[in-house]
């Protein structure tokens, strides 16, 4: 178990993580990073190998398969990564959860802490920028990057982005200022008002060229972006209520039981 400041990164499996690339996705805006993330998970039948834990977490759980699950999880592919550095192994960090604000410099300080411990070369966190109207399928994206990945944006030719960015990504990006680790934040043009499940699509073919060994195939992707879009949009709905409902409820009163 890594922890920092009340945030702990729990391992469920131990083995090693040399030389992989972590995908981190949260829920931002146009739910890019979170619907990104849930794609690679299930068509790459990756396997979990960690959650994060915090006090400071809202009380939610997410079931799989009637199986409770924390609401910050890891995941990795099937891939064996060696101590030499040289495999393409594959981590997504996902997020069903909003974390507190005060809390987002923290949990990214966390992940990167575990990231270093775990030997992975390289995270990439997955970002929206709020567009009006319809976005097509070939939403812009641009990056940032940390010093140590800064090497990255000229060699994939990532089109660097100039200005601020806040929430989760910008704390991973603050925490990581100083180190060797190179973190890259790739941010795409999403719908600000549901998810956009295209963008996810596009981001996805961005990383392609950082894992040549996994194969990264998007055309199901779009073309079950409506139905992913629904399911996201459905447990959000479901976290936002069951929060809203425990904040008017008597403190003596008794807890919903929902799905």
């Amino acid at each position: 178990m890594a922890g920092r400041g009340g945030v702990a990164v729990v391992d469920t499996r131990d083995e090693s993580l040399r030389g992989a690339m972590m995908v981190v996705g949260f829920p931002t805006h146009g739910l890019v990073g979170s619907v990104a993330a849930s794609y690679l998970v299930h068509a790459l039948d990756m396997e979990p190998i960690a959650y994060v834990t915090s006090e400071a977490f809202p009380p939610t759980v997410v079931m799989e398969e009637g199986v409770v699950c924390a609401p910050v999880r890891l995941y990795a592919s099937k891939l064996v990564c060696g101590v030499d550095r040289s495999c393409d192994q594959l981590v997504v960090t996902i997020a069903d959860i909003q974390p507190p604000v005060d809390l987002l410099n923290v949990l990214g300080r966390a992940l990167l802490d575990w990231a270093e411990a775990k030997g992975i070369h390289l995270v990439v966190a997955i970002e929206g920028q709020p567009l009006e109207g319809e976005v097509g399928a070939d939403a812009r994206i641009v990056a940032m990057a940390n010093r140590a990945a800064a090497p990255l944006l000229e060699k994939y030719r990532f089109p660097a982005a100039n200005g601020v960015v806040t929430g989760f990504a910008g704390g991973l990006l603050l925490g990581a200022i100083d180190r060797s680790t190179p973190v890259l934040c790739l941010v795409a043009q999403a719908h600000k008002d549901y998810p956009d499940a295209r963008a996810a699509a596009k981001v996805i073919e961005t990383v392609n060229p950082l894992v040549p060994l996994i194969s990264l195939d998007t055309k199901p992707l779009r073309e079950k972006a409506k139905q992913i879009e629904a399911e996201v949009r459905e447990n959000l709905r479901q976290t936002k209520q069951s929060m809203a409902t425990m904040r008017e409820a008597s403190p003596a009163g008794a807890g919903e039981m929902y799905r």
